[in-house]
């Protein structure tokens, strides 16, 4: 299910992005200009919103139905031709805006120019394939008429799990120093001379990393509580609305049901509740939240005493920014593979942790690598493997991709950042699938490749494209997708070999590295090959 969800959110992507290219201004200038056929091109804005609007319902169906998988798979092959046909246009346009500005050459020499060049051919054959793409795509509206699909069908709306306070601290392993770094912030009264009351403690790690468990670890720790006269626990997820936000906390201080979605109700009783108490908040996986919400929530905050703290965990750093007050952002790091094995040893084998069996933990600690340090698959393949402890089944398991095991839920948990990436960008993120895993990515070089396969929208603003492109990846290390790291004093960036295998499947059939392992069964849609 999740991986259908995959194929629609970037086929989704995909048909804004060609809506955005067909509603340019420079795209409509050319067309006038060079008199083709605009009608050709409203008509295809039309088509594309028809379809666009049955992709939701196409994503449900093609978990049962094979033909609207098999429709849908079509539709992505008719999106990516029509892609490169209003690449082939924009080319064009562009090649002719360079030669218009050519404007010192002899009046002969332009003439020459002109009826030498390749727009009258390109002009005389550039409708009837605009006509071509269009006939397709109306194919598809008739037949997904004749698959019953939708327009308007709600689609599924992914939220991460809610979660709590309560932990079990003998299931975690190699997170002592992260612990002892935030307890410090924690109990220390230094206000680092910024005068502030309150401080907030910002966790900052990709989906699955232990966030959240790291912040369980801190709220239930025995010191901690003794320091703090009240706790609060708030779950936030994509939505940050300060209403809903102010409720879950106000339940959670007097762990009881709010009735009211009062905001001004809300917020006074929580205020009231906060007053001069030293207290510990905790506001689990925020996705978003402008700095004005912030503003509304701190103004409540301000009532508690000083030495008063907020832990807040993210997958976003720009998050973590706009929130971070005198305390540094806490950026986690995956697990060390000994820690790593321990984990998902904990999961195999129950609480007893009997590793007697010396070519299990041969094996085992072979598929903790493949983790890659994160805790979330490692508990996973831990609790696959507990009930299946013959060799043949550890081995199985090692050379199998961790997306294909049953009832391992890691893609999930990591699909949701792609799932909220704005259209552009997953794109790009998918594009990104081309590079060998463990590979150092060339940030200039990354986005220069972007823009030269169109993956970069022209900006509204006088900012260059490479400016533009650069702003794209930045927003991809903030969402903890690349991550930036320091080597000899030289910043590098790289992908989690699990993101790295998430954009492979986001890329399809489309992107091939030549290292893969096992050749797509057709290379006919291939559109992107690396070469190692």
């Amino acid at each position: 299910m999740a991986m259908a969800f995959v194929g629609e959110a970037f086929l989704s992507a995909s048909v804004e992005v060609l809506l955005e290219r067909i509603i340019s201004h420079e795209f409509l200038d050319f067309f006038h200009r060079k008199e083709l056929d605009v009608s050709l091109l409203k008509k295809l804005k039309i088509t594309l919103l028809s379809l666009q609007a049955v992709l939701n319902d196409a994503e449900e169906k093609q978990i049962t139905n094979p033909a609207v998988k098999e429709w849908l798979d079509e539709l992505r092959d008719a999106l990516y031709d029509a892609d490169d046909l209003l690449d082939e246009i924009n080319s064009e346009a562009l090649r002719c805006k360079l030669q218009a500005g050519s404007q010192s050459q002899p009046i002969s020499d332009q003439v020459r120019n002109f009826l030498s060049s390749p727009f009258k051919r390109f002009s005389g054959v550039i409708n009837p394939e605009i006509e071509s793409v269009f006939q397709r795509l109306e194919q598809f509206l008739v037949q997904k008429d004749i698959l019953g699909l939708k327009e308007g069908a709600s689609g599924r709306v992914w939220h991460g799990t809610p979660t709590s306070s309560v932990v079990d601290e003998s299931a975690i392993y190699g997170r002592d120093d992260d612990k002892k770094i935030l307890k410090d912030y924690l109990l220390s009264q230094n206000d680092g001379g910024s005068g502030s009351k309150i401080g907030v403690i910002t966790i900052v790690g990709m989906g699955g990393l232990g966030k959240t468990t790291l912040a369980k670890l801190l709220y239930n720790d025995h010191e901690v509580k003794e320091k703090f006269d009240l706790k609060a626990w708030a779950f936030i997820s994509k939505d940050f609305d300060v209403c809903r936000v102010t409720k879950s906390l106000l339940e959670s201080v007097s762990s009881k049901p709010v009735v009211t979605n009062n905001l001004n109700t809300l917020q006074v009783e929580l205020q009231q509740s906060l007053s001069n108490k030293r207290f510990l908040l905790v506001l689990d996986d925020i996705w978003d939240g402008s700095y004005d919400d912030w503003n509304k929530l701190k103004a409540i905050f301000r009532a508690g005493e000083i030495g008063s703290k907020i832990i807040i965990t993210t997958r976003d750093e720009s998050v973590a920014l706009a929130m971070q007050t005198y305390l540094p952002i806490h950026y986690l790091r995956s697990l060390q593979s000994e820690d790593c094995w321990s984990l998902l040893a904990h999961h195999a084998f129950g609480p007893n942790n009997c590793r007697k069996q010396s070519k299990l933990e041969v094996i085992g600690k072979e598929i903790a690598k493949r983790c890659g340090g994160l805790p979330l698959a490692a508990e996973a393949l831990g609790g696959l493997l507990r009930t299946k402890l013959l060799e043949k089944d550890w081995n199985k398991v090692l050379k199998s991709n961790i997306w294909d095991l049953p009832n391992v839920k890691v893609l999930p948990a990591l699909l949701l950042s792609y799932h909220y990436l704005p259209a552009p960008l997953k794109r790009c993120f998918a594009y990104c699938s081309i590079f060998p895993k463990n590979s150092s990515l060339d940030k200039k070089m990354v986005v220069l490749l972007w823009i030269a396969e169109g993956l970069v929208h022209r900006s509204k603003s006088d900012k260059t494209m490479e400016e533009v492109g650069d702003e794209y990846f930045d927003e991809l290390v903030s969402r903890s997708l690349i991550r930036r790291q320091t080597v000899n004093d030289k910043e590098s960036f790289m992908m989690h070999d699990l993101i790295n295998e998430l954009a492979t499947i986001v890329s399809s059939a489309y992107c091939m590295r030549n290292e893969d392992p096992d050749p797509h069964e057709s290379l006919e849609r291939v559109r992107h090959l690396s070469y190692n």
